[in-house]
């Protein structure tokens, strides 16, 4: 006899998405120069699953930022697009930017 197990995931977008700017604010103020000196190099898609989640934030603002910056030469182009076409491209700098190797 086997016996089945069924594992639901709710996947819908909830109302409302809050961000804790404290949290990411001081998460960045103390481990992440830890994280930038030890990725150093190290390309965006070659980083642990952990160090990726913690940097993703960081390259979603950055990315924000150049395309606000870049708005004539970007319109109509998602972030969403630009981290699909540039993610792999993208390593970590130990002064605190990314970088393309």
């Amino acid at each position: 006899m086997s016996s089945s197990t069924f594992v639901t995931f709710n996947l819908l977008p909830p109302k409302k998405l809050f961000c804790d700017f404290n949290y990411w604010s001081s998460l960045f103020s103390h481990d992440m120069k830890v994280l930038w000196n030890k990725g150093h190099g190290i390309p965006l898609s070659k980083l642990p699953p952990k160090v990726s989640d913690m940097i993703f934030p960081y390259l979603l603002l950055a990315l924000a930022d150049y395309k606000t910056l870049n708005k004539k030469n970007l319109s109509g182009v998602g972030i969403d697009n630009l981290i699909n076409l540039w993610f792999d491209k993208y390593s970590l700098n130990k002064n605190g930017y990314f970088e393309l190797f």
